[in-house]
Formats: structure tokens, sequence, C-alpha cells
């Protein structure tokens, strides 16, 4: 057992009038810090229309600009901006989403004092606070680009998939999901020279595409090149030398292309958990005692995660999952609601719980495929089809595939009334075994295990938030379910304390034929390690 101490950180119809003539809230985030050359500044304002976020990136520049937008044509402009909203916001829109972006920049060209004309725009669903920020130099050359990128549900592939309306004829209904790229540039740039930046920036944006490996949304066996709502604004500055061309051979346009690829491929990390091959692997030493050979060494992340607090545990869980990577494991399996907490839904509500996969979720894939490590992580999901909540165990196999998720059959009323319960379970194939997966209760009654076993399953493995109380279990109930079916059963339990609920004696466990060969408990959460012989044998792993 590895203690956590040091490893784990605690820690109604929209009115659309009114929201055309509103103004979006003056409250900067952040500056962001821009190289001087560029004599620009900017910054992120957040507001608020009928209860959903809007952030706006505002750039302004010292003085009258020659800037080329694929939203505003060539204009002399004095500022910049790339107005984020909810998805839920600009999906209530509908067909007045242009008119609505418009209203919101002429409400920011009137705060500036500004003629809206002197203001290029673009908008976007992609969060704000997912920018990415890329600076390149090369002698008197100063290029920077600030880009935000989304493409799990709009990315195409030009050339091969259809478009979907003709303009003036047919309701613009644009899905979302956009790359929005803007391109800050020390020196002057002719007309010439912006509209070329625009191939330039174009070709760095499809090159991250492919690297990263992003699909079409519409033709998924095809590579995508972009989305079906990208914008670009170029702007030049007012230093020597003069560029009239930014084409790849030329240095200006190779620092325009490499830094429009850095900052799409990290905004699209950052967004979507796109990530560069080997990006997530984990650097440490190897650490803990080797397997023997054909062992498969699982890892079960006794955790303590604390209720509301997603952003926290998620990282409690990517420690936790390195922590494994270097004792050399090959499965990890966390509790159940790890990512969330037992009792989260009274704290935060579950709005924001994502339809499945979450991006966090395509992040872990990523560090699956990075470490060769399969992973099973107990999570709160949205079902995309139906709106329907569930307590769930998402499973990603070795090579980063997300396999599915296992949803909870019986789900106990009060903590997670917030969820409803699933179908039968199947087996999830993972390193050539078929693997059941039941979470906390199910194990309960005999029918969800014998469900699995029926349909081939080798192993059965049960992450749970459940903490010996009186005439509440768990009991002897784990040994039960590994009799009945004849199959090994792993129980990946939690420690800690919420205000509701102590589950500081709460035990992990092993448990075939009917008895339990291993238990361990961590007050304050832990990881433990066994190996497994792919039958019968279990071993634990001592790494302290």
């Amino acid at each position: 057992m590895k203690p956590l101490l040091a490893l784990l950180l605690r820690s109604a119809p929209l009115l659309l009038p009114l929201l055309l003539l509103a103004r979006p809230a003056i409250v900067p985030a952040a500056d962001l810090d821009l190289p001087a050359e560029l004599a620009a500044s900017a910054e992120v304002r957040r507001g608020e229309r009928d209860g959903l976020w809007e952030k706006t990136l505002l750039v302004r520049f010292a003085g009258e600009r020659r800037v080329l937008s694929t939203s505003d044509g060539m204009l002399s402009a004095r500022a910049a901006i790339n107005h984020a909203a909810h998805p839920f916001l600009w999906h209530r829109l509908g067909s007045d989403s242009k008119g609505y972006a418009l209203g919101v920049r002429d409400a920011l060209a009137a705060q500036l004092e500004l003629p809206p004309a002197a203001v290029a725009q673009m908008s976007t669903a992609a969060d704000m606070d997912h920018i990415a920020v890329a600076t390149l130099r090369h002698g008197p050359l100063t290029v920077t680009v600030l880009a935000t990128a989304g493409a799990r549900s709009n990315a195409i592939r030009t050339g091969v998939d259809a478009g979907a309306y003709i303009e003036g004829l047919d309701d613009e209904k644009k899905p979302a999901g956009t790359i929005n790229i803007l391109v800050l540039s020390n020196i002057e740039l002719s007309d010439a020279a912006l509209a070329r930046a625009l191939i330039t920036v174009t070709e760095g944006k499809t090159a991250a595409l492919e690297d990263l490996k992003v699909p079409s949304s519409y033709t998924k066996d095809v590579q995508a090149t972009g989305t079906g709502t990208d914008s670009i604004i170029v702007v030049s500055g007012s230093a020597a030398p003069r560029a009239t061309y930014t084409g790849g051979h030329s240095r200006i346009g190779e620092l325009i292309g490499k830094a429009t690829y850095a900052a799409v491929v990290e905004a699209l990390g950052k967004q979507n958990g796109y990530y560069l091959p080997g990006a997530r692997r984990f650097g440490d030493a190897p650490a803990g005692p080797a397997k023997r050979a054909g062992d498969l060494r699982i890892a079960l992340l006794h955790l303590d995660p604390v209720p509301g607090d997603i952003a926290g545990n998620r990282v409690r869980i990517e420690a936790g999952i390195r922590d494994a990577v270097r004792h050399g494991a090959d499965w990890v399996v966390t509790p159940e609601l790890a990512e969330t907490g037992y009792n989260f839904a009274k704290r935060i509500g579950s709005d924001w719980v994502h339809p499945f996969p979450s991006n966090w979720l395509h992040g872990l894939t990523a560090v699956a495929r990075d470490n060769g490590i399969a992973l099973f992580v107990g999570v709160a999901e949205r079902d995309p089809a139906t709106q329907k909540l569930h307590n769930s165990v998402a499973v990603i196999d070795r090579s980063g595939k997300l396999l599915g998720s296992y949803r909870k059959q019986r789900p106990v009323g009060g903590a997670e009334a917030w969820s409803v319960a699933g179908g039968e379970g199947q087996p999830f194939l993972v390193d050539g075994l078929r693997v059941g997966t039941l979470i906390c209760a199910d194990a309960w009654r005999p029918e969800p295990a014998a469900q699995l076993a029926a349909r081939g399953a080798q192993i059965l493995l049960s992450p749970a938030n459940w903490p010996p109380v009186e005439g509440m279990g768990p009991g002897d109930v784990w040994e039960k379910r590994s009799r009945q079916t004849g199959l090994p059963l792993v129980v990946v339990n939690r420690g800690g304390k919420e205000p509701e609920l102590d589950f500081s004696r709460g035990e992990s466990a092993v448990a075939i034929d009917g008895r339990r060969v291993f238990t361990f408990t961590a007050a304050e959460g832990g990881i433990f390690y066994v190996d497994w012989d792919r039958h019968r044998r279990f071993r634990s792993v001592r790494t302290d």
C-alpha cells in the first residue's frame, strides 16, 4: 500500500431582442501577455445571458491596423474579438445566431467608442478558458497566434463531406464546433500577404488535425481537414520589413504556419482531449517489483474523492494513474464516482454532466494510449441521445480506445437520485480477456453478476462507495458473488469521509470461490496492487 498524503492534494424561452441589446459584462478574467513588439493588448471579458456564460477575447491595437477577416473581409480595424458563448445559448438562438454575434460586436464597439466596422469579429462555442497562445520569433519577425478549437461534433473533410444549406434559400443550421484563429504580426503585411496568410494558416491547422488524427464527424473513416464553421483573422503590424508574401517558403510564413499548428494542437487538447502521440506519456522511472511472466498487475485506486470537486478529483485520478504506471500496472480501477465524489449532486447539481464521453475522458484515452495501460474509471454519465444520467464506469483499453461504459443497475436513492438504472451489462474485451463490471450495490443481488458470467466474463471488477454499515453491507456479498459465478471478483472501494458518510473503514478486496483472499483499507486513501495470473491466482504486491 502506498499512502496518498503526498500524492493527492485535498483540495425559460430566450428573449432575443434583450439578448441583442444587452452588453457583455466587462469583467477581465485575466490579461493575456502579448509580446511588446506587437503593440497590442489582449484580455478575456466575462458575462452571462439567460444564466449561460459568455466569454469574449478582446484584442486592442495601439493604432489602426490593416486586417483580413473571413467574417468581415478586408478592413481597417482598431480591435478584434473572438466571442464565445455556452453551446446551449447558440442552440437556443438557432438561425438568429448571426444577428446575436453582430449585436455582441456592436455593443462592445460602443463600449470602446469605436464604430462597429473597426472591430473584426468571429464567434465560437468553444470555452475561452481553453484558449491557446503561441508566439514564435526570428530576427525582426514576431508572430503570435491565439486559437480556440472544438472538433468533436463538426469536423469535416473538405472535398468529401456534403454541405447542408444554400445561403438565402435554406435555413442556416450550423452544428456546434469550430476552430477560430487570430494571427498577429509585428511587421507590416501587404493586402496580398494577408490573403496568402489565410492559406498558410489553413495548412498549419490541417496539419495539426492530421497529426492529432481527428476524424470527420460525418464520414468516420476519413481524416478531417477542419470544421464547417472555421474562422480566421489576420492582423498586419506596422514595423519593417514589410512583407508581400506569407507562403511557407518565407520566414514570416514559416512562423505563421508553425505558430498556428502549435496553437491548434494545444487548443484541441484543452477543449476536446486530442493529444499528439506521446504527449501524455509519464516519464517517471519505473519502480516496484517485477511481474511474473504472463501476469497482469491491477492497480486498485482506493482514493478519497471530494464531493463536488470535479477538477480536484480528476487531478487525483490522474496522479493515481501516474503512480500505477510507475509501478508497472496493466490495469487501473478507480472507486465508484471517483470523478465526482459520492454526495456531489447536493453540492453542485448535475447540469454540468457532459454527454458521454466527456472531453476529460477523451484526454484519458491519450493517457491510456501513451502509457499502455487500461483504465476503468467511475464517472457520472449523460446519455447523449436520451439526456438521462447514469452512475457509470468508463472503460478504455491500452490502445486508447474507449470501449464504452457500464451503467449501474441498482442505483441507491438519496445520493444517487440524480441517476437512472442502466440495462444489463456486457463484458468488455481487454487484453484478450472478457471483463465484467459491477458497481457497488449491483453485487447485493445475484442477477447482475450472473448475467455477466452467462455472457462469458472471466473476471469481475467492482468499483464501489460502500462503507461497512450495520444492516447495509457489504458483509459477505462479494464472497457470495465469487462463489455463485465461479469468477474472481476485485472490488475497488474508497477511503476518506464525506459529511454524510464515513468511508474511512471502506474495504477493497479480492474474492475467489467464495473466499476473500485479500482485504485492503486506507483511512485517507491509498493505492494497492495485485498481480493476477489471468486464471485463479492473485498475489499482493508491496510497493513501499
